[in-house]
């Protein structure tokens, strides 16, 4: 057995299940299409016998999937072996034991030999590989294929992702309220998403977000991103940056992860709509982010900047806007915004330095009594600081 099914799993790691939550829909929704009559009563089951198992509607394994997504790694042979042996181990629970279906994802090409019986998993004609920034594209061509008239593409997926990434943390808070030594693999396997709540979403015409839902999105989104540029990486140190954010991350409780989101999105309104999940999780803005996190070490208790003199926090901030036009956008969301108690700068990918958001901003105090406001910048300056100038130190 793989360590994953002792006492860890790759649910515990939000970098490691990504990848096959998203092989799992996938695979899900395109064998709805071929006969979702035929389907109906089946359902997905994560991190429990493999990566990904599919159980037909009399409890049995219909069939396993190992998802794989590391860079420059081709050879594995040690668990193909596993792989197979898994085939004896639960062959009383197979669907067919004449056929098992083993099938292996990887995010590149690899060879399998025939004495294994493993299939690799044909993503796209000719294709048996598939990065995890693409597998979004290929959930979305399906999505398109199946959804009712009037139905958003992004807006479908979003909740399928919501509903794989619930399932998940419900397995984790149940691994931390059992007693000590009970085995995560052992309690995911008694979970399973049935195939009918994926029914019901394909079937919908309006998706309406729960916060809970929001932020868990916005949590795979940013560490999908982050996960596909690391994807390109080739220097350790980097690496190790991003996979500690990337933990750290993980473990962000809901309000957390909410002031994280907010705090490095100052000019937005942080909102559970669709439109707002487009905006902020934008490969641009993860791009920004990666960049600063990868340049500058963050200390990874608070995801924050501390120097000698100043608080410093990370931003998604970009030089697609003046800075006055950034810090006028900055101080109009001052109501949804705490850093200015916590912060003396904000760190982003913007033009030029501003010593002081307020002043930036152009805002007079005529103006300020005609909204009935008092800024919250006033008891404290906070300004927006340019890479080179946090490169140069200049400000700390």
């Amino acid at each position: 057995m793989t360590s994953r099914e002792g006492t860890n799993s790759a649910i515990g790691s939000w970098s490691g299940y990504i990848y096959q939550g998203l092989c799992g829909i996938l695979v899900t929704l395109r064998m709805m299409k071929n006969d979702r009559g035929r389907y109906h009563g089946y359902a997905l089951q994560l991190d429990g016998v493999e990566d990904f198992t599919i159980y037909d509607e009399a409890g049995r394994i219909y069939s396993m999937h190992q998802c794989k997504s590391v860079k420059n790694q081709t050879d594995y042979s040690s668990e193909f072996s596993k792989m197979s042996a898994k085939v004896e181990k639960h062959k009383t629970e197979l669907h067919d034991l004449a056929h098992p279906k083993n099938f292996f994802h990887c995010n590149q090409q690899v060879g399998i030999a025939g004495e294994y019986g493993i299939e690799a998993y044909p993503f796209e004609e000719g294709k048996t590989y598939c990065p995890p920034g693409h597998i979004q594209s290929l959930i979305d061509a399906e999505i398109d294929l199946q959804k009712k008239a009037g139905a958003s593409t992004h807006a479908l997926r979003a909740a399928l992702e919501s509903l794989v990434n619930g399932e998940v943390l419900c397995t984790q808070q149940k691994f931390f309220d059992e007693k000590k030594g009970k085995k995560l693999s052992d309690i995911a396997r008694v979970e399973r998403i049935p195939f009918t709540k994926i029914e019901e979403i394909m079937d919908s015409t309006v998706v309406k977000y729960e916060p809970g839902d929001f932020l868990l999105q916005m949590k795979s989104a940013y560490i999908l991103g982050m996960e596909e540029r690391l994807m390109e990486e080739d220097d350790d140190v980097i690496r190790n940056r991003v996979e500690q954010f990337v933990v750290r991350l993980g473990e962000l409780a809901p309000e957390e992860m909410m002031t994280f989101i907010q705090r490095i999105n100052p000019k937005d309104m942080i909102g559970d709509t669709l439109e707002c999940w487009h905006i902020i999780a934008s490969r641009e803005r993860i791009n920004y982010l990666y960049n600063l996190i990868t340049e500058f070490p963050l200390n990874m208790e608070h995801l924050d900047w501390q120097t000698e003199n100043t608080r410093q926090t990370p931003s998604t901030l970009g030089n697609d806007e003046t800075v006055e036009k950034i810090s006028r956008r900055i101080y109009d969301n001052q109501a949804n915004l705490d850093l200015p108690w916590l912060y003396d700068w904000i760190v982003g990918h913007v033009d030029k330095s501003a010593a002081d958001i307020e002043t930036e901003a152009k805002i007079i105090n005529k103006t300020e009594e005609e909204r009935g406001l008092q800024s919250i910048f006033h008891t404290k300056t906070v300004g927006i600081m340019t890479v080179k100038d946090k490169r140069g130190g200049k400000y700390d």
